[in-house]
């Protein structure tokens, strides 16, 4: 599988970090993928496709031994997963059935992120993380794409096979749904999230 994605990388220094990857989070990323397709061809088959995005993107990435790292590759092979097993359900005309996270029931992987935005403090660090761990899925993703990353709503488009504008309502929408939870802690609300308290 190697030798399909390394001729999309251009450097040297990211067919190794590329390498590296794929023999750190391999076994993980088929482990999310399984859980939700519970399918070890289709498992296969999404953690084959991940990959191949993944060095389409390999520059985005920071280290191989990265927290952030971890996190975009679940965020990556769960939206693989989640589109194979949409297309083997219409292919069976049934009805896709996700749960609030996104979920298919199997429990896929859960990961935390690393900084997402600027605080001012490690224990407002701690309260935002929080808050963002506790939005579902969709938002959650698009705000560490956007604010761990500091990805492009349309690079985030692209990744996730949206549009830009549904991007943009994701992002306002985890962004308000952070500073209520906040808010709701009678914490101070900081940084990129919006205004203070």
């Amino acid at each position: 599988m190697l030798f399909i994605c390394v001729p999309v990388i251009e450097s040297e220094t990211d067919v190794d970090k590329f390498n590296g990857v794929y023999e750190r989070y391999k076994g993980m990323m088929y482990r999310v993928a399984f859980s939700i397709l519970n399918n070890v061809e289709d498992a296969e088959d999404a953690v084959q496709e991940a990959f191949f995005k993944l060095a389409k993107n390999i520059f985005k990435i920071d280290g191989v031994f990265c927290k952030k790292t971890e996190t975009f590759l679940v965020i990556l092979v769960r939206n693989v997963s989640i589109d194979i097993y949409r297309k083997n359900r219409r292919e069976k005309g049934a009805t896709t059935v996700f749960d609030e996270n996104g979920d298919t029931g199997g429990g896929a992987a859960n990961v935390t992120p690393d900084v997402l935005g600027d605080v001012i403090s490690k224990e407002g660090y701690e309260r935002l993380k929080s808050a963002v761990e506790g939005l579902e899925t969709t938002y959650r993703d698009v705000m560490r794409l956007r604010f761990v990353y500091e990805w492009t709503n349309e690079e985030i488009a692209d990744f996730l096979g949206i549009t830009k504008n549904s991007v943009g309502v994701r992002v306002n929408r985890g962004r308000a749904l952070v500073m209520e939870a906040l808010e709701k802690e009678g914490h101070r609300v900081v940084g990129k999230y919006g205004r203070s308290k």
